[in-house]
């Protein structure tokens, strides 16, 4: 019987979106299924090799008799041929061979059973142990030993007894004296059946919780805070109804974002207006001094609102990621300000070294040899934020610093880039604080050292949303060290 697709696919469909116990109870069902019935298998296969084992001797006495009734038979004048062999006997099966040595199937071996009241011999599939002694005064009790030792060997056998005339009654068994499991392979069967079952217990177990992950890395996806993917609700009801309730939670927090920024956009714009106004009014005001101070917090005030709406923008997440040569752009920027003045120092990275290898061409040394081209470091990113983000970080090293030293080195994964100033540093205690909008730990606001406090806010904001981090750490002989690290994620 076969299913058409539309019925398959329907089955699925009912299984994905079934609740989340009942896949656990359905998986923990077919597990426990599989194990019971492996066990119930093996068990049966051992009950049945015990119960031959058991009944084995049973042979001795038919192969007796048919050894008998074929001797019987010669004396009567039958002709030596498959004439004697019989068919009616239980769980035997007897041929005839020629006087002669008994020829077995190719490859197996012949052994003579010692001290037996008539010539027997046994041939084993493979190398079997020798056949033990039968010192029985009877020919049934002594093909009784034989057909247990040949059951015992867990392989295919045959048996041959010689008739008077030198003839052989060749004896096999289907049932008793076949090819059967071994301990040892019993052993390799139970400890494959164990690991199937733990592999099938760990696949179990990632289709469970999968519909999780998923959820988990669609809901961490570093570049969604503009226009984030809805999570996906296809999967088991429970986490159907985590992921309605986390896009219904999302859509409000981005709503509500979204009008904070209309909001904030909208107060800057009705703010420039007053605010001309009153920077044209500050022109007719005659004390010099008094006016320079109004220009100067009108000023102040102008570069708090714009840095604030910098600080809620999304214009980070709206620029398209491009390839960029980060070492050129670094140190670009840093010769802006060296163009203007500003003590900034810019150090390239260290160029890569290597050591030769040396083979029988020659080759190789002792120091490693470097490369002398200047290394472009290449990540996948924004350049314009990146610019902004260690833009502010220079800024924040001249104003507190009085300069910057600006370093940077990379590896296969990461760039490290180490914005170094001369300056007092921070207490230990604040050095998380200060990435907080709004914290600043000079209190005196003046106009040289002053600001809004969001410049480290808006560092942070464009290095994590590059998936990268930011430290803030003490030099030991004074100063700040701040350290970025940047995936290159080509």
């Amino acid at each position: 019987m076969t299913f058409e697709r539309p019925v398959i696919a329907a089955l699925r469909d009912r299984l994905r979106s079934a609740r989340l116990r009942h896949r656990i109870l359905l998986a923990f069902g077919v597990l426990l299924l599989l194990t019971h019935g492996a066990a119930l298998l093996a068990n049966r296969i051992l009950d049945d090799r015990a119960h031959e084992l058991l009944t084995a001797h049973r042979l001795g006495p038919a192969m007796a008799a048919a050894v008998e009734a074929a001797e019987r038979a010669v004396l009567d004048g039958v002709p030596p041929g498959p004439a004697l062999a019989l068919t009616d006997l239980s769980d035997l099966t007897v041929g005839w061979q020629p006087p002669g040595t008994p020829t077995p199937p190719p490859q197996w071996k012949l052994d003579i059973v010692p001290l037996a009241p008539r010539i027997i011999f046994v041939a084993g599939e493979r190398a079997m142990p020798p056949p033990r002694p039968a010192p029985t005064p009877t020919l049934a009790m002594a093909l009784s030993t034989v057909a247990e030792d040949a059951a015992a060997q867990l392989r295919d056998a045959r048996v041959y007894a010689q008739l008077s005339d030198g003839g052989w009654l060749e004896f096999s068994s289907a049932r008793y004296w076949r090819a059967r499991a071994t301990p040892f392979g019993l052993l390799l069967g139970g400890v494959g059946a164990v690991g199937l079952a733990v592999a099938l217990l760990l696949w179990l177990t990632g289709r469970l919780v999968r519909p999780l992950e998923a959820m988990a890395e669609q809901a961490i996806r570093p570049d969604d805070r503009l226009h984030p993917r809805p999570l996906p609700d296809d999967g088991p009801e429970e986490v159907a109804a985590i992921a309605r309730a986390f896009n219904r939670t999302r859509g409000v927090l981005r709503d509500m974002m979204e009008g904070r920024t209309h909001l904030l956009a909208a107060i800057s714009h009705d703010l420039r207006t007053p605010a001309t106004r009153l920077r044209l009014r500050a022109e007719y005001v005659e004390d010099e001094a008094l006016r320079a101070k109004m220009m100067a917090d009108i000023d102040e005030m102008a570069a708090m609102v714009t840095a604030t709406l910098e600080f809620l923008s999304d214009d980070v997440l709206r620029e398209d990621v491009e390839v960029v040569a980060f070492a050129s752009l670094l140190q670009s920027l840093c010769d802006d300000y060296a163009d203007t003045g500003s003590p900034v120092i810019y150090q390239e990275p260290p160029p890569l070294q290597f050591t030769a290898v040396r083979t029988i061409f020659g080759g190789g040394g002792p120091s490693p040899d470097r490369f002398d081209q200047p290394r472009p470091l290449r990540l996948s990113g924004r350049p314009a934020s990146l610019r902004r983000a260690f833009a502010n970080l220079i800024d924040n090293a001249l104003k507190y610093g009085e300069c910057a030293f600006v370093s940077v080195d990379a590896d296969s994964a990461e760039i490290t880039v180490d914005v170094c100033d001369e300056g007092p540093g921070v207490p230990e205690a604040e050095l998380l604080n200060v990435f907080k909008p709004f914290v600043r730990l000079e209190g005196s606001r003046n106009r040289r050292t002053g600001g809004s406090g969001l410049g480290l806010s808006i560092v942070k904001s464009i290095i994590e949303a590059h998936q990268g981090r930011i430290e803030l750490s003490n030099r030991a002989d004074g100063g700040l060290r701040v350290r970025v690290t940047l995936p290159r994620m080509l």
